[in-house]
């Protein structure tokens, strides 16, 4: 073997060993671009977008817990002191479309009313799930002829004697014409009345969803200019096919707040003239309540109602934030009735704690 004949053996065995090296050598994959959670801040504080999309997202809740004594709702009631716990959980979406914001709400609620340890009295309950856009909304929320109003006072208690039905499908569109006047109309689902029969023949009487094609029906307007504001809102039960209707004055004064609501009723008890337990409003019903700001974190608040039917409801609290997001308040009801089924009153303390996030 000469020499050249040497030399090119071995680079020809150099070639297939760094050939063999280079087909194991690994090669480090670029690493993917991190996705960071960006604010979206289009539709108000709290709101970001869920990555890979435009849909913005909110997520909140509040934790409560709650010691009273009696119950403003019910006689003869003061066998001592009972706690609640309560959890809720809040979901809001939004996203711009050529239709304007399409929202959608999600509020699930879970109680606990603290007289077992076993989680038989561990309650669940869906208060919200309703999807809005262009004015228009649609599922479960509380029912327009309740919330158009704005409830009643700043009060725990505040409807013991009950302005309306509260969680309840519907359909219903608000106009706003961003000039401080208001309208609603709303179709709300109606709760039929059935016979039902037992094992052992007897019959009775329960109300249920879905057996009827015809719903309940509200409508109201209102106006605000300044620190005042009007609102008016009438709703009609078809089960019933009685109806109620409700005017609400408001007024700001710097530190003061105040209204005024009453309510007539065209007969007997239904969805838009509750009864406050024993009976119903009668011909009339009527609220009034004032809240004071004293400082940035503490509050007072004082309402009063009653009805044709002579039930009396009283209350006052104080509510008072010694931090952001936590609430101390205690409250101090009062009801008196005084009428054919009840002749008795009931006082109720109470103080609650909760923590919102």
């Amino acid at each position: 073997m000469n020499i050249k004949s040497l030399l090119l053996g071995s680079a020809a065995a150099l070639a297939v060993v760094s050939g063999a090296q280079a087909a194991d050598a690994v090669v480090a994959a670029e690493p993917e671009p991190m996705e960071y959670v960006k604010v979206c801040d289009a539709f108000g504080t709290g709101y970001f977008y869920i990555p890979g999309t435009e849909t913005c997202l909110k997520i909140g809740g509040r934790v409560r817990f709650d010691v009273q004594a009696a119950d403003s709702y019910s006689v003869k009631s003061q066998e001592g002191y009972n706690t609640k716990s309560r959890a809720e959980i809040y979901m809001d979406s939004a996203s711009d479309t050529e239709y304007g914001a399409l929202k959608t709400q999600f509020i699930g609620r879970f109680d606990f009313d603290g007289t077992a340890n076993d989680g038989t009295h561990t309650t669940t309950k869906v208060m919200a799930a309703n999807i809005s856009m262009a004015g228009f909304q649609v599922g479960l929320v509380d029912s327009v002829y309740s919330s158009f109003t704005n409830y009643a006072g700043d009060i725990i208690n505040d409807d013991v004697i009950s302005y309306g039905v509260l969680e309840v499908n519907q359909i219903n569109y608000t106009y706003d014409s961003g000039t401080g006047f208001k309208a609603v109309v709303a179709v709300e689902a109606d709760d039929t009345e059935v016979t039902r029969r037992r094992a052992d023949g007897t019959e009775y009487d329960v109300v249920v969803n879905g057996k009827d094609y015809v719903p309940n029906v509200v409508a109201g307007a209102g106006y605000t200019m300044g620190s005042f504001g009007v609102t008016v809102v009438g709703g009609y039960d078809e089960r019933v096919e009685e109806g109620a209707v409700k005017a609400r004055l408001d007024g700001n004064f710097g530190a003061v707040s105040a209204f005024v609501m009453g309510a007539w009723n065209s007969g007997g008890v239904h969805a838009y003239a509750p009864g406050d337990g024993y009976v119903g409003w009668g011909d009339w019903a009527a609220w009034a309540g004032v809240g004071y700001k004293a400082a940035d974190n503490l509050a007072a608040n004082l309402q009063v109602a009653g009805t044709d039917n002579d039930t009396f409801a009283a209350a006052a609290n104080l509510k008072w934030n010694p931090v952001s997001g936590l609430l101390i308040m205690p409250e101090v009801t009062y009801t008196k009735w005084d009428n054919k089924v009840v002749d008795n009153d009931q006082w109720n303390g109470m103080l609650r704690f909760e923590r919102t996030f």
